[in-house]
């Protein structure tokens, strides 16, 4: 289903309802009764050339469709009044936190809270995914933004730096990670599986403690959930041989290629917010 509002300088070019419920189970907050809540996905695009827009790094970069113009798309969240006569026809657009929106599946509202506030005066309260490196689910509003790469087509490939520490390592250790150190967020690709051309080191947890490289004969480039003679070849994942130890810092350098034009989140808030502040009808 499509919802409509754009004049074509907003470069939302499409809004597709997906979903459309009761707010906390048809609670009703104050004098504005209760809340529709609507998800779906926001469709953009840009000028890559509109010194609005080339400020974003690498958009240069990104693949072009046949007017030109970069493509991209994110889920997003609307609360609106179930009778928008009973709302104060003013909209509060939130930013989430790196894809996390309390109120994306919320069943209820806490009593006293600002979100409560917010519903009582009549807000339609908004929120787009602006995060690229999220992986997407039901759970975030994870948006979907190109990859960057060289004219010929050929992937960009750059230095990559990572630690792994008790911040993202299981307390009892691991053989093995994702290369970002957490599932919950995409991994940069290595472009080269030789572990002779990165390098792994490990230091203590006090401030100043000196780094020990890590032969590149002891870990590898995969996934290996029992230790080495369970490896599997990953340009996604790093596996330790020795087994992580969460109470050490591992540092790792590696050539990462294929990178997200990432400042298009701030795009999709831009646009999104604008979009439905001036805009009449999408462009379908």
């Amino acid at each position: 289903m499509a919802c409509s509002s754009v004049p074509a300088e907003a470069h939302v070019t499409k809004l597709v309802i997906t979903e459309n419920v009761p707010f906390a189970g048809g609670q009703e907050f104050g004098t504005v009764g209760a809340y529709e809540r609507l998800k779906g996905i926001a469709y953009f695009e840009v000028d890559p050339r509109d010194p609005l827009n080339a400020v974003i790094t690498d958009i240069d970069k990104a693949p072009q469709n046949a007017r030109s113009m970069v493509e991209f798309s994110s889920p997003f969240m609307i609360l609106k009044p179930a009778d928008m006569a009973k709302g104060n026809h003013k909209i509060f657009s939130t930013v989430n936190n790196r894809g996390n929106d309390g109120l994306l599946n919320a069943t209820s509202v806490v009593p006293g809270s600002f979100n409560e506030l917010l519903l009582k005066q009549g807000y339609t309260v908004v929120d787009v995914g602006w995060e690229g490196d999220r992986v997407p689910s039901a759970l975030v509003l994870a948006a979907n933004l190109p990859r960057a790469s060289h004219g010929d087509g050929s992937p960009i490939v750059g230095p990559m730096r990572i630690e792994y520490s008790d911040r993202n390592l299981p307390l009892a250790g691991s053989f093995d990670s994702t290369l970002k150190g957490s599932a919950a967020f995409l991994s940069y690709e290595t472009a080269d599986t030789n572990t002779a051309h990165s390098t792994l080191t490990v230091r203590g947890t006090e401030l100043g403690s000196p780094k020990t490289p890590i032969p590149s004969n002891r870990w590898a480039f995969g996934s290996c959930p029992t230790g080495q003679a369970s490896l599997v070849p990953s340009t996604s994942h790093i596996c330790y041989f020795d087994r992580f130890d969460a109470t050490k810092v591992y540092e790792l350098i590696y050539p990462a290629k294929n990178p997200i034009v990432m400042g298009l989140g701030h795009a999709t808030t831009r646009d999104f917010t604008s979009f439905l502040r001036y805009s009449v009808e999408d462009e379908e």
